[in-house]
């Protein structure tokens, strides 16, 4: 049994007519009649019967019939879903990024949007915490494109996008709050909310920390960054974090640090290795074109301009 089989019989059991079906088809009558005697001979059931000019279903062509349409419509959409998918003007773009880059993926959607006028292009910005789940995500063609820290695989490509300053991010009522940079000597010994071992900054933080000596009491681990800003408003510990693009949390004071870690530089990657969908190769070159748009977003953002600190690593 094979398509062209049931394409015939679909046609011939909907206009009950040979030289119909076959002007529909494009096939010769001869065709026609040899595939669907194939097909009875396969199912070992006569599908259908004469009657005058006309042809009819049988009791088991008709039993047969809803499954074959229900076949033929579930890959026609099928057909139709991976045609659209692929179509650069009106395709998919599947995007994961670290949740800190949450303020900065409608700025570059709008931005792609507004600058090609793709607008029929349906682009997905999924938040993903951990560098871990973001590289295996590319790796295995989950995604399209990431948003994240440098992945050291020959399999995968980037380009830099720009640097994502870090901070303190002290409660209000503690000490920090009332300086004006925190050098991370200050966090020996300082109750400290930590990313987990499978975030980027975890591996950045600890290392900076041994070459510092420095000996953080570490009293939470989390991969999110929402529950740090809630564990440091409460007063629980200070953190180390990406800034804050939605501004200050509720209660937390954000500090720049003063020693060379101050920053983690932000790419987008993609597989090298896997299909890539035209719509998505579009989005890929347009950031590659457009240089480091998070510096572009960044310097955009009056929050971050107002704090001198940071203003040498956007003109940078």
């Amino acid at each position: 049994m094979n398509l062209r089989q049931l394409q015939y019989f679909k046609a011939i059991a909907e206009l009950e007519h040979y030289t119909r079906a076959a002007e529909t088809l494009f096939v010769s009558q001869s065709s026609l009649s040899h595939a669907i005697q194939e097909l009875e001979g396969e199912l070992k059931a006569k599908l259908f019967v004469r009657e005058g000019r006309n042809i009819k279903l049988t009791k088991y062509g008709k039993l047969f019939l809803p499954y074959v349409q229900r076949c033929l419509e579930t890959l026609d959409t099928g057909v139709a879903k991976l045609s659209d998918y692929i179509n650069p003007n009106t395709g998919t773009v599947v995007m994961a990024g670290f949740p800190s880059l949450a303020y900065f993926a409608p700025y570059i959607i709008v931005r792609y949007v507004s600058d090609t006028n793709r607008v029929d292009v349906h682009l997905q910005f999924n938040q993903e915490a951990t560098y871990t789940k973001l590289k295996e995500q590319v790796l295995s063609g989950q995604v399209d494109l990431v948003f994240a820290t440098e992945i050291d695989d020959p399999r995968v490509g980037c380009t830099y996008i720009g640097q994502h300053p870090l901070v303190v991010l002290a409660s209000v009522n503690h000490r920090f709050a009332r300086q004006e940079r925190v050098d991370l000597r200050e966090l020996d010994g300082e109750n400290f909310i930590a990313f987990d071992r499978n975030c980027q900054l975890r591996a950045q933080t600890d290392r900076a920390f041994q070459e510092l000596g420095v000996h953080p009491n570490i009293t939470t681990e989390t991969a999110q960054d929402l529950i740090i800003y809630g564990l440091v408003a409460a007063n629980h510990g200070v953190a180390i974090t990406p800034y804050p693009l939605g501004g200050a949390p509720y209660n937390v004071k954000i500090i720049p640090i003063a020693n060379p870690i101050a920053t983690r530089k932000l790419y987008l990657l993609w597989n090298k290795e896997q299909y890539i969908p035209p719509a998505a190769e579009y989005f890929r070159d347009f950031v590659v074109r457009s240089g480091p748009v998070f510096h572009d977003y960044l310097r955009q953002s009056q929050d971050l301009r107002k704090i001198s600190s940071f203003a040498r690593i956007l003109d940078a």
